[in-house]
């Protein structure tokens, strides 16, 4: 994150239109590696672990970890 220690208005806008460009070019891209990097560091993304979920192969040690955290984000917001 951009100065992630700073609480001044613009550095916290500027910072939150770079991470929301960097989710938007991640998801375009659908890199699994990128993908996955993104959901951790996002967290509650439901999108960003949807995404990962529907690219990563069947056999991928990350699925079973995808799959959960959808369920529960899923079950939470309520979709």
């Amino acid at each position: 994150p951009l100065l992630p220690w700073s609480q001044a208005p613009g550095v916290e806008e500027l910072r939150l239109e770079l991470e929301e460009a960097l989710r938007q070019a991640v998801l375009a891209q659908g890199d699994t590696e990128n993908l996955f990097l993104l959901a951790e560091r996002l967290g509650e993304d439901l999108e960003v672990w949807e995404a990962l979920l529907e690219r990563l192969p069947s056999q991928d040690p990350r699925r079973p970890i995808a799959r959960a955290r959808v369920a529960r984000l899923r079950r939470e917001y309520g979709v």
